[in-house]
């Protein structure tokens, strides 16, 4: 058995989201040097499961013994509702997680930097979608009234500014960079987040998932019903959040702003004048260098 393939494998699944337990099944597969062969993964996501078929595949070069993860089939099992099946496809990167794959089953999507693909005719004729090098960030989700000729939803890719539409919300904290990270890191995966909600003075919790299809942002309560959350002036939010900060949180929005400053080459809060005239005699060396800074 190939060992570095073995490996690549197994990290690819891991990161993937199909965790450690399913590379023994993976070494012993490949250890019989079997040209094709699948493995079986079950995961749950709070009362619903997604029950996968992992496809595995030999190179067309056998000397090298490289095995390579092809697709999996995933299968949606919803209580009260029929099971809903989707393949998807693994390529060299810009692959989604099981977690963000649930998510596009179960009607969310995803946002991450994708390929730009374009259609080119192969030498026996038939078209492909290949890759031209340049990538792009974009929501991607199913499309759920759209299917290929195997059953499959074709994607539907939308571009839509969020973090803009996050910061139009009486959301607590918003505008500090730790908080605001907390919260757009797993909104991008498609996961509903556990936000509070600062409304005539009162603090509420809700959960909030993106909705790139309608431009908007989703509010549900802790029963899941959906909650009516108008947009209000940005000055008002800031407002009550500052009066509402504990000094933990005081700490993190100090440490926050002071290291957004230092990326940005500003001086923080009392650096001396020489420092700054010190940065920004780089940069004027660096512009005469020819670097774009």
């Amino acid at each position: 058995m190939n060992q570095s393939s073995f490996q690549y494998n197994q990290d690819t699944l891991r990161n993937l989201g199909f965790g450690e337990e399913i590379a023994k099944e993976l070494h012993t597969k490949m250890d019989q040097h079997l040209s094709e062969f699948t493995l079986n993964h079950k995961r749950q996501f709070g009362k619903d499961v997604v029950e996968s078929v992992l496809h595995f595949s030999k190179g067309d070069d056998l000397q090298k013994d490289i095995t390579f993860f092809n697709r999996f089939d995933a299968t949606l099992k919803k209580e009260g509702m029929e099971n809903l099946t989707q393949s998807f496809y693994i390529g060299q990167k810009f692959n989604y997680t099981l977690q963000e794959r649930y998510n596009m089953m179960d009607g969310r999507a995803a946002y991450r930097e994708q390929p730009k693909m374009i259609p080119e005719e192969q030498p026996d004729g038939k078209v492909k979608m290949v890759p031209t090098g340049e990538t792009y960030f974009a929501w991607r989700s199913l499309n759920f009234k759209e299917a290929d000729a195997y059953g499959n939803f074709n994607p539907k890719v939308v571009f839509w500014d969020h973090e803009k539409e996050l910061q139009k919300y009486p959301i607590k904290n918003i505008d500090e960079k730790y908080d605001r990270a907390r919260i757009i890191r797993p909104l991008e995966k498609g996961n509903r987040v556990t936000v509070t909600l600062v409304r005539d003075g009162q603090e509420t919790q809700a959960q909030v998932v993106a909705n790139p299809r309608m431009m908007r942002l989703d509010f549900y309560d802790d029963k899941g019903q959906s909650l009516v959350v108008r947009q209000v002036e940005k000055q008002a939010v800031s407002q009550s959040q500052k009066a509402d900060m504990t000094p933990q949180e005081v700490q993190k929005a100090a440490i926050a702003r002071a290291a957004e400053q230092k990326q940005e080459n500003k001086p923080v809060q009392g650096q001396s004048a020489a420092s700054e005239a010190g940065n920004k005699q780089n940069q004027g060396n660096r512009r005469r260098q020819g670097v774009n800074i």
